[in-house]
């Protein structure tokens, strides 16, 4: 006795850029390495909190950007971290340059070896063309680019290398679109608020900071407790 097979269903072809259908994903990793996802969410962190009380002011990561190329069509990119001043703050699935009014202004790629042409090159070319005015590469293990640390800001339609300031053996760029100095600590990529000298926080730190005070609130409830007692 013979089957019968039904024949397979094929999806619907949809344009893979067409107005009406921009993907929110390519399908690859979120990070290259665990270094690379742990630091892109700590910097994400420490810059949320950061602006978290600015309405105006839009951080994200790892979502596409779309913008227009040469023939009028959207294309996406994809930047680890980005920051956009004088917009909503709003969750967003795609970022659309045309719909925003304004391309991000600084952003931040965690480069690594299989990176190293599409960030220093390709990525390099579109978002001088979008007009990002600060572009920040940062290599965790060391073995993309010569330094761990680079820096680019926009001038006359090009990047121009921004001077890297060493400081008791770090080295240190200082952001004009986010107020904040860019420091390289043990091999990685920290924030810090050259007004206050202040370190933004990891949420690790963040979360060993709120046990040490809740840890000092009891010892100091104990010690008044005790000072109570010997009263009475």
């Amino acid at each position: 006795m013979s089957t019968l097979l039904a024949p397979p269903i094929k999806p619907p072809r949809l344009p893979y850029y067409s107005e009406d259908y921009l993907p929110e994903s390519d399908g690859r990793p979120m990070a290259e390495t665990d270094r690379h996802r742990d630091l892109m969410l700590d910097l994400l962190h420490a810059l949320k909190e950061r602006f978290r009380k600015n309405r105006r002011v839009y951080v994200t990561g790892n979502i596409f950007v779309y913008y227009r190329d040469e023939n009028g069509e959207p294309q996406p990119v994809s930047p680890d971290i980005f920051v956009v001043r004088d917009v909503a703050k709003k969750e967003r699935r795609i970022y659309k340059v045309e719909d925003e009014g304004k391309a991000p202004e600084a952003v931040i790629e965690l480069i690594s070896r299989a990176t190293t042409v599409e960030d220093h090159v390709t990525k390099r070319h579109i978002y001088a063309r979008l007009g990002v005015k600060e572009y920040f590469i940062f290599d965790p293990y060391r073995d993309a680019q010569p330094a761990a640390l680079a820096g680019f800001r926009l001038e006359n339609g090009e990047y121009a290398p921004m001077l890297v300031a060493r400081h008791n053996g770090s080295l240190h760029l200082r952001s004009k679109i986010l107020g904040l100095e860019l420091r390289v600590e043990k091999g990685l990529l920290r924030l810090y608020d050259p007004k206050t000298g202040e370190r933004l926080r990891t949420p690790e730190e963040t979360e060993d900071e709120l046990r040490a005070t809740k840890t000092e609130v009891a010892r100091l409830r104990k010690a008044l407790a005790k000072l109570n007692k010997k009263k009475s």
